[in-house]
């Protein structure tokens, strides 16, 4: 009876882990995505305005490249040297979305995010799906790199970005994709 009881138990833990995995899933619209951020180093509020950059290889353009962006408190996206679109988010936003195809090419593409906060704090997270590559063809986390210098717009960052974790985290949680009426 003890070993039934047991067995229950295990049972409906693991039933209770797969939905709790499920449901994050569902929520995560980012993917493997992580907050990254430029570390100032200041212990004061402060303004601040930086780069983060990514290159990464393509082999063939792809025909559908939706980014999902969120960047606590001000962006502006550019790809291949292309500014794409620009906006002001704050935790509760739902997340932007460009369409990048037009952009892409095949070969080596820069990616760069123009962020800035008013207090020096905040986050960015970033993933790219393209048709041909999947889902998280491209996501925020270490790999990127984070200058204060325009220069990084062509030469790319020289420092490793900080880097917050995957959502939900403290004060963004699950950013969500926009609904049809939000811009």
């Amino acid at each position: 009876m003890l070993y039934a009881i047991a067995a229950l138990v295990l049972v409906v833990a693991a039933l209770h882990a797969l939905t709790v995995a499920h449901e994050e899933r569902r929520r995560l619209a980012t993917g493997r995505a992580e907050w990254i951020w430029y570390s100032s180093g200041s212990a004061r509020p402060q303004p601040l305005r930086f780069f983060a950059t990514r290159e990464f290889v393509l082999p063939a353009a792809p025909g559908r490249a939706l980014a999902k962006v969120f960047v606590d408190r001000e962006h502006v996206l550019f790809v291949n040297g292309a500014r794409v679109g620009a906006g002001a988010q704050r935790p509760g936003d739902p997340l932007r979305v460009y369409s990048l195809a037009p952009f892409l090419r095949a070969g080596v593409n820069r990616l760069v995010i123009e962020a800035a906060s008013p207090t020096g704090v905040g986050g960015i997270l970033f993933a790219l799906d393209c048709d041909g590559y999947g889902r998280d063809t491209l996501v925020s986390d270490g790999a990127w790199r984070v200058d204060l210098s325009p220069d990084a717009e062509t030469s790319g960052g020289r420092y490793r970005p900080m880097v917050w974790g995957r959502p939900p985290q403290p004060p963004w949680g699950y950013p969500r994709m926009p609904r049809p009426n939000e811009s």
